[in-house]
């Protein structure tokens, strides 16, 4: 199988969607619907009350929508690897390992408010990187990470990765900061003026319960055992990099520095509990 997504053809495309939809076959056929938390923004909540009145509560259907959100997400992490010649050689292989891998956990097969601030992290993360050379691509990436904080609050933590990203990939500009800034800020305007509107202006009950490692959990080994497999890619990554450094452009070097960001402020982010569970983690 390897050896198929080892090379880039258009046929690949056709074949990781086939791929994706057999090791996904248990989720459609045993689907439980949608994931909701006290977490969750405005938007997520009457996304998935429009859909759920919509189709009258069909699982298989949220089924579906989550795995094209994964179909989505494998691609843009794909597309982006392969254009800005992250390996060696083009090939199919980060999306079929992003599928395999989300086969494994079970929350991936069902719509979350997770799984949609995924897909609109990814999309700021392609587009601050492109913004070496193209300036719009900061206001745009800036608006995604704000929008998914909207969908899933943690998100926000991302806020911090990417002033980090703009101060590694281009020159201290205060202009370049000001755009970010105004991008972060957009949605949050815009949401809440529609709220002071509508007369419903007013700071959500989850910044009342924000906590971090909730000792209402009680961590075992098993915890244990799952914040090391959360590690272990960071880890692996960065012995990678500094195996590899020599043989990188500078600023493929810097991409890759920025993955290692991404990973481990995904990390924090699942560790700051909110729902006082696990659910933040997947």
């Amino acid at each position: 199988m390897t050896g198929i997504f080892r090379q880039k053809t258009p046929g690949n495309i056709i074949l990781l969607i086939i791929l994706g939809i057999f090791i996904k076959l248990p989720a459609f056929f045993h689907a439980k619907g949608f994931i909701i938390k006290q977490s969750d923004g405005i938007f997520y909540t009457n996304l998935t009350g429009f859909l759920d009145r919509v189709t009258n509560g069909s699982g298989f259907v949220f089924a579906v929508i989550a795995f094209g959100l994964n179909l989505l997400i494998a691609f843009i992490l794909n597309s982006f690897i392969n254009t800005d010649r992250f390996m060696n050689k083009p090939n199919f292989l980060s999306g079929m390992a992003y599928m395999l891998i989300t086969s494994f956990l079970p929350s991936f097969n069902m719509l979350s408010s997770n799984l949609v601030a995924s897909v609109l992290l990814l999309t700021a993360f392609k587009l601050l990187y492109q913004s070496h050379h193209v300036k719009n691509h900061i206001f745009n990436a800036s608006l995604l990470i704000g929008l998914a904080s909207l969908f899933f609050f943690p998100a926000l933590f991302f806020v911090a990765w990417a002033f980090l990203a703009l101060l590694v990939l281009r020159p201290f500009r205060l202009s370049d900061w000001i755009i970010l800034l105004l991008g972060l800020i957009s949605p949050y305007y815009f949401y809440g003026t529609y709220l002071f509107l509508n007369d419903k202006l007013e700071v959500p009950s989850y910044f009342y319960h924000f906590s971090f490692l909730s000792s209402d959990i009680r961590y075992s080994l098993w915890h244990a055992g799952a914040l090391f497999l959360l590690l272990a890619p960071l880890l692996a990554g960065m012995y990678y990099v500094q195996a590899n450094s020599a043989k990188m452009l500078v600023h493929i070097r810097k991409g890759w520095y920025l993955f290692l960001g991404y990973l481990a402020v995904t990390i924090v982010a699942g560790l700051f509990d909110i729902e006082k569970h696990q659910k933040t983690w997947c």
